[in-house]
């Protein structure tokens, strides 16, 4: 079972990444600030360092009983152990540094164990211990490392309402900002980009990209001066295909008029097979020379034409009445479901040019039964064209290539019956101008069903 990836959007990790770096700078600031600040930090005493003063005192006292006159110098245990009595004086003689003195008067003031650090010297203490001589408070005295446990304690515990600040007041709007500055280019070319796909005349959001004057506007430079040439390709194409055909059109006409009068001088017309075979092969050229000018006027019907209201269901009654009037010599018959008052916004010229190439494909291939079905889809309201033939069907994998242009599934077939391969191109650019669906499928037990869905209705 695949497991389906979590696609994040990029303006999200923009802006995670452009937070996290703000967050990870700022704390990286207060921490060696805090480090290398000269100012006494006083804070309670925690629960290990009471543990930890709470076997000095024992140890502590064990020595004393046992050697009252042990001097520190004597002893590295006591090096950086203090005893401090009411009079501020070390029981030891060690001069106080004024950092533990400030330490043992609040201690006394509040009556509670406290510990003051500066930079990476922590004194912590105020435990009492009391020995012949009078009662004192015990201090200890030690260096610890910035990645210690306790360090980082105290640096959150101090830091922790600036640090939220930070990160929501200050760091996310501003990494908001960035993420979107960075998003919103990007956004309007993805747009320019899809409109651009649907027509290359459309470049309403590419036109306030150029304008910048950053690597995004170089960038929609580049890719309009790569919209213009391939305009200027298809526009050439186009023209191409259409001067083309309209000049073979002619000869092959006056080719078609000079048969025509051969036949007539012809002695014996019922053994000219060469001038049979040269009217069959001016035909199939004259229907491939007008499926190519259908072909190239597409795109030309959608930019000259608006679209209008109109009944599909009755265009495609016009239409299959049309082809069973041609079906009168062949032993085809024509079904139809048509759901009236199917209203729908489209170029009318194309759609006609859609459909009836659809139904005289399903002509061509049938063998005694066609059936055009026209309905509304009540859950998604979309208009449902399908046209479906009970002849031979199309081999599996070919369904979406039988679209192309001059493709087709069995050439020796279509030659028979005289395709070219265009009619099925022309119904799906009609289709796709009017942001629909053109499918082919076989139905069973054998035959073709291509199906039309029109996204937007009345």
């Amino acid at each position: 079972m695949n497991k389906q990836k979590i696609r994040i959007n990029l303006f999200w990790k923009i802006l995670l990444l452009f937070w996290l770096v703000f967050v990870v700078v700022l704390t990286f600031n207060l921490f060696f600030t805090h480090l290398n600040s000269e100012t006494i930090r006083y804070r309670p005493l925690p629960p290990h360092l009471h543990h930890q003063l709470e076997k000095v005192r024992v140890r502590l006292g064990h020595i004393l009983e046992k050697r009252p006159g042990t001097k520190k110098r004597r002893n590295k245990f006591l090096r950086d152990t203090y005893l401090i009595d009411k009079n501020g004086k070390d029981y030891f003689n060690k001069s106080l540094p004024d950092i533990l003195v400030q330490l043992d008067k609040r201690v006394r003031k509040n009556d509670i164990p406290m510990t003051a650090f500066k930079k990476q010297n922590l004194y912590f203490g105020g435990l009492p211990f009391d020995s012949k001589t009078g009662s004192f408070n015990i201090y200890i005295s030690q260096r610890f490392s910035i990645l210690s446990r306790g360090y980082f304690g105290v640096f959150i515990r101090e830091f922790s309402h600036n640090l939220l600040i930070s990160t929501f007041l200050v760091s996310f709007p501003t990494s908001f900002l960035l993420a979107w500055l960075f998003t919103r280019p990007i956004k309007k070319l993805r747009l320019a980009i899809k409109e651009m796909s649907e027509n290359l005349s459309e470049r309403k959001n590419l036109e306030s990209l150029v304008k910048r004057r950053d690597e995004f506007g170089e960038l929609a430079r580049d890719f309009d001066s790569m919209a213009e040439h391939l305009d200027k390709i298809l526009v050439s194409k186009n023209r191409l295909l259409s001067d083309v055909s309209h000049e073979l059109r002619s000869p092959l006409a006056r080719l078609q008029i000079a048969l025509g009068l051969a036949h007539k001088k012809q002695q014996q017309p019922t053994e000219s097979t060469e001038l049979e075979r040269i009217k069959l092969e001016a035909d199939r050229m004259n229907q491939m020379i007008t499926g190519l000018l259908d072909y190239s006027k597409m795109d030309t019907q959608y930019e000259k034409h608006e679209k209008q209201s109109f009944d599909l269901s009755e265009l495609v009654t016009i239409l299959m009445d049309d082809a069973t009037f041609e079906l009168q010599e062949k032993n085809i018959q024509i079904e139809s479901i048509l759901q009236p008052g199917l209203m729908i916004s489209a170029i009318k010229p194309m759609l006609v040019s859609c459909i009836e190439n659809i139904i005289r494909n399903a002509i061509r291939y049938a063998d005694k039964k066609i059936k055009i079905e026209c309905q509304l889809d009540p859950s998604t309201r979309q208009i449902i064209i399908s046209i479906s033939d009970d002849g031979k069907g199309i081999p599996n994998g070919q369904q979406e290539r039988i679209f192309e242009a001059f493709y087709r599934p069995e050439k020796d077939r279509s030659r028979q019956s005289g395709g070219v391969g265009l009619g099925l191109s022309i119904a799906k650019k009609a289709v796709d101008a009017h942001n629909g669906t053109i499918t082919a499928e076989n139905i069973q037990p054998h035959g073709l069903k291509i199906s039309i869905c029109f996204p937007q209705i009345l």
